[in-house]
């Protein structure tokens, strides 16, 4: 057998994966000829050579210099031709919805934060299982789970955009549930990144080409805002104490600062009740940490300060554009900017499958459509009775 058959199938794949890649790297260059600007293309070799012809056996060794390193370069230059400009006057969302942002002059970001800003999962859960992402096997798609869609289109994001990113592998609470681990950990990276994504691994972008800076152009996240999450559906069993809907905690956008780090601290520790008297009852009842900012933090932050008195502090963001799904669209939330598959777990892997494919699908009908050498036309002739082809119609 040759030293590739001896090779597990996943490695196989990436080695005939490769040279694909470096073909579509060079036509993602010749696409999308429009008149907004488009990103550089990062230059990129794999392995140690840059007139090699392909990855050898050692190049993509788990345990020598890996052609893995070369990935977000990849992924950067397949996207390249789609991404969004920070700066972009109108998106069209997937279910045809023109949005416009306020005036140049009301902007807010007009260059890319990049690595200031950190993507992140989080979760205690082992997921070491088949088409986990932690397996021993490498997942193929037939058998990836639905988490690891979730997380991995968390990765290609970040990936796309040159943010950070991070999977924080949490520990166990004593006294209440997992859950609450992502209110410490957003407001510890906040010392460390100027602003924090935090996700549900079912809450995903549906339009990956739309770059965290333009979303807080057009929702108006200045540097005054702590914190934004989505509102939930008005209906039940999504009202706080004072019957108004729940913001839903499965998708986070954090902004450093004192004032944030004063205001988590008093999230984290709701269930003490040392400053919110009843809110020990969501340690561990639905929906934990965010009935606790719903019923109870955002009412009285900071000093005394309510998200009525002082709203500029506490964004929520429309459940149509930052929750839910078009499958529940009659309680709407559509989802147009980020989705949160709360009801429909299962359909992260499409959503995933999405993500990848919209990069992809043009690139190769580029290569297969457009380049010379691969159609023949034929189409003006006329063929007589049973001719034969015997040599090429003129």
């Amino acid at each position: 057998m040759t030293a590739l058959q001896n090779l597990p199938q996943s490695w196989r794949r990436l080695v005939f994966l490769l040279p694909v890649l470096v073909i579509t790297l060079v036509l993602a260059t010749g696409l999308y000829n429009g008149s907004i600007p488009k990103p550089p293309i990062p230059k990129m070799t794999f392995g140690d050579k840059a007139d090699s012809a392909s990855p050898s056996i050692h190049q993509i060794c788990p345990n020598g210099p890996s052609a893995l390193d070369s990935l977000p370069d990849v992924i950067r230059a397949l996207w390249a031709p789609l991404v969004l400009p920070i700066t972009a006057p109108t998106f069209t969302t997937i279910d045809g919805e023109v949005k416009h942002l306020p005036p140049p002059e009301e902007l807010i970001h007009t260059q890319p934060l990049g690595k200031r800003i950190c993507i992140f999962d989080i979760d205690n859960r082992d997921f070491t299982g088949n088409g986990s992402i932690f397996s021993e096997e490498l997942p193929t798609w037939d058998n990836l789970g639905h988490p690891a869609a979730g997380f991995l289109s968390h990765y290609l994001y970040a990936t796309i955009h040159g943010y950070s990113y991070k999977f924080i592998r949490s520990p166990k609470y004593a006294d209440r549930a997992p859950h609450w681990s992502k209110v410490l950990f957003t407001k510890e990276l906040l010392k460390e990144y100027d602003i924090v994504v935090m996700l549900d691994y079912d809450a995903m972008f549906p339009s990956p080409e739309v770059p965290l800076e333009w979303l807080l152009n057009y929702w108006k996240i200045g540097p005054e805002v702590l914190v934004a999450m989505a509102e939930d559906p008005a209906g039940e069993p999504n009202f706080d104490n004072r019957h108004r809907a729940n913001v839903n905690s499965g998708f986070i956008i954090a902004q450093a600062g004192e004032k944030t780090q004063r205001l988590f601290k008093d999230w984290a520790e709701c269930p003490s009740e040392t400053r919110y008297p009843g809110c020990a009852i969501w340690k561990d009842k639905p929906f934990h940490e965010q009935s606790a900012f719903s019923s109870h933090v955002r009412y009285d932050f900071l000093d005394g300060y309510s998200i009525d008195t002082h709203p500029q502090y506490i964004r929520h963001l429309p459940c149509k554009e930052a929750n839910g799904i078009p499958e529940v669209a009659g309680c709407g939330c559509i989802g147009q900017f980020v989705r949160h598959y709360w009801a429909h777990k299962e359909l992260t892997n499409r959503e995933f499958g999405h993500n990848v494919m919209a990069a992809l699908t043009p690139l190769l009908v580029e290569a297969a459509y457009r380049q010379p050498g691969h159609v023949e036309e034929y189409r003006s002739k006329v063929l007589e009775g049973s001719q034969i082809l015997d040599k090429p119609l003129q």
